[in-house]
């Protein structure tokens, strides 16, 4: 059974919603308002009530969620969105994650264009990834 198509809300929490920006298979992702100091923030949703999921595939969605958020919320670096708030259930049955709203383009989509990338946006796009993913595997091995 499929969930039934939602209106998009006008609050999540605290955070006023302003736009629907991404779309996946669990969730979406808001532009939202943080009316106590002004900022915008992207919501990152999970529906904790998805119909078509068995409870033990729901639980290990829901703890993957919780995962994400819980460790890029200990990291700091450029290349790596801030944690704001983490949000485990709110009143519309959504899980949600409150992270830094950064503007740009959206890399996907570059990457599935007809337009060939130059080298040095290639280059510079896996460094600056490299560079996340080693901060990763430091905080992870200790090292």
């Amino acid at each position: 059974m499929m969930p039934s198509p939602t209106k998009t809300p006008t609050r999540l929490g605290r955070y006023e919603i302003l736009d629907e920006i991404g779309k996946g298979a669990m969730g979406i992702v808001y532009l939202a308002k943080d009316p106590l100091i002004g900022r915008l923030v992207a919501l990152k949703t999970f529906r904790i009530g998805y119909s078509s999921l068995k409870d033990q595939e729901m639980e290990q969605f829901r703890a993957r969620f919780m995962r994400e958020a819980q460790s890029a919320g200990i990291l700091s670096h450029p290349n790596i969105v801030t944690i704001h708030d983490v949000v485990e259930e709110s009143e519309d049955g959504l899980a949600f994650i409150a992270m830094e709203y950064v503007r740009g383009t959206n890399l996907k989509l570059l990457l599935q264009g007809d337009q060939p990338l130059s080298l040095s946006f290639v280059l510079d796009a896996i460094a600056q990834v490299g560079d996340a993913l080693d901060l990763l595997f430091v905080d992870e091995l200790g090292d």
